[in-house]
């Protein structure tokens, strides 16, 4: 009897862990929020800057990445982007991009414009978009594809400068 009231409590205990460890995880990655725009972090564009005191910080996509590189450059190390046929991160100076597709992830395309009806138009960070790809081949078969401009690592940045 006292075995089995033993056991029964180690089994409850171990739920107990293990859905904590679950609800947790899922808590913080709901939480996960772009330290630019606020939006969530999407793992197949995510841009990760690695900061000089150690850090990481995760962006939602290549152009929140590049906005928060230029904010502080003498912070960061390193920046990495997701590629994004293979959803690998790889170097993000080395990544050929491509801007203004039809692919949005952070946002959706704005609606159909109504007759008689008032649009407010906001400025939103992330667009155009810019996406990432380690192999310049992807980026043209995507740009085929979605339309956009293919741009290097320097034509990015300055882009995103002029924004």
């Amino acid at each position: 009897m006292r075995r089995a009231t033993i056991s029964s409590l180690l089994v409850i205990f171990a739920l107990g862990i293990g859905g904590y460890v679950v609800v947790s995880r899922a808590l913080r990655e709901r939480a996960a929020r772009c330290q630019v725009c606020a939006r969530p972090i999407h793992r197949g564009q995510m841009f990760v800057l690695h900061m000089s005191d150690g850090k990481r910080e995760r962006l939602c996509c290549p152009r929140c990445g590049l906005h928060a590189r230029l904010r502080t450059p003498e912070r960061v190390r390193a920046a990495w982007a997701t590629d994004l046929p293979s959803g690998r991160l790889i170097e993000a100076e080395r990544a050929i991009y491509v801007e203004g597709s039809d692919v949005m992830t952070c946002c959706r395309p704005a609606p159909l414009r109504e007759p008689g009806i008032v649009y407010e138009r906001h400025w939103d960070r992330c667009l155009p978009s810019l996406i990432a790809f380690e192999r310049e081949s992807d980026a043209r078969a995507f740009q085929a594809e979605h339309g956009g401009r293919v741009l290097t690592y320097a034509e990015s940045l300055a882009s995103v400068r002029e924004r």
